[in-house]
């Protein structure tokens, strides 16, 4: 359930932030009778979103019984890499976002292109959409089959209406919504969600044939806290545990953090060049 609030709260408040940053610039330049491009652009967006969650989701029942594993073991790990990015590519460039828009916005009222306009909206939401169904469909695969779904829908709602509720606070102007410390703690919490997935796409490819377990299980903690309990799921969830992991899934886990590690500083220094 954290995990599930954790990943609909940001891109929520991503995707909000985007149409937000639009709207208030065209209201700033007196061009309040171009909101029904972003309305439009925003409402397509999630209606595409929503219709890339429901052909995901016919995709992984045709495929069930044909090379399940290995199916799920890809969307993990496209789920870790896109997750990834995101993390490394907001911590350094979430500044430019605001310019970036304004720029292209300009651009499109300067050449009366106002589709341009709903574009801007639907390519950022769309775009924060496909990356919400990816995550939760990596926090599904990981979960597993005995998860409470009833649960990760709840905290999946609550995190979109948490997401909507501080954009508008913070665009209605209260200054001590710092959303830069909002995206560095939630960027530690999605690199635990993401090493997690990353060590759930190996326990697949173990069971495939693909790769080998080293040693299975490692250990087995499910006396002491169980992925099946309410405190064992949320656990599970947001930080990977397992109560009884292969050796070759820890590795994964651990060999996760340093490498984001190495990005994120190699990405600093490249900037500061």
């Amino acid at each position: 359930m954290l995990a599930t609030f954790v990943i609909t709260w940001r891109e929520t408040i991503e995707a909000a932030l985007i149409v937000g940053i639009l709207l208030a610039y065209l209201r700033k330049i007196r061009h309040q009778h171009e909101f029904r491009y972003i309305y439009w652009g925003a409402f397509l967006a999630v209606l595409a979103s929503l219709f890339f969650a429901g052909f995901s989701s016919l995709v992984d029942r045709l495929l069930q019984g044909m090379g399940e594993e290995l199916f799920d073991a890809i969307i993990l790990l496209a789920a870790v890499a896109v997750l990834t990015y995101m993390v490394v590519w907001m911590h350094h460039n979430a500044r430019e976002i605001k310019g970036e828009l304004l720029h292209k916005a300009d651009a499109a009222l300067a050449h009366h292109q106002l589709w341009s306009l709903g574009m801007l909206a639907f390519v950022g939401v769309f775009r924060e959409g496909v990356e919400t169904v990816l995550f939760l469909w990596g926090l599904v695969l990981q979960a597993g089959p005995t998860a409470d779904w009833s649960l990760q829908v709840a905290g999946g709602v609550i995190g979109v209406i948490g997401g909507i509720v501080m954009a508008w606070l913070f665009f209605k102007g209260f200054g001590h919504l710092d959303l830069r410390i909002f995206f560095k703690v939630t960027g530690v919490l999605l690199i635990f969600i993401a090493a997690g997935m990353l060590a759930s796409a190996g326990g697949r490819l173990v069971a495939a044939g693909w790769l080998p377990a080293l040693v299975e299980p490692i250990w087995d903690s499910s006396w002491l806290l169980s992925e099946r309990s309410l405190v064992g799921s949320l656990v599970a969830g947001l930080f990977g545990y397992r109560s009884h992991p292969s050796l070759l899934e820890l590795l994964l886990y651990l060999a996760y953090f340093p490498f984001v590690m190495l990005w994120l500083r190699r990405q600093h220094h490249d900037l500061t060049q």
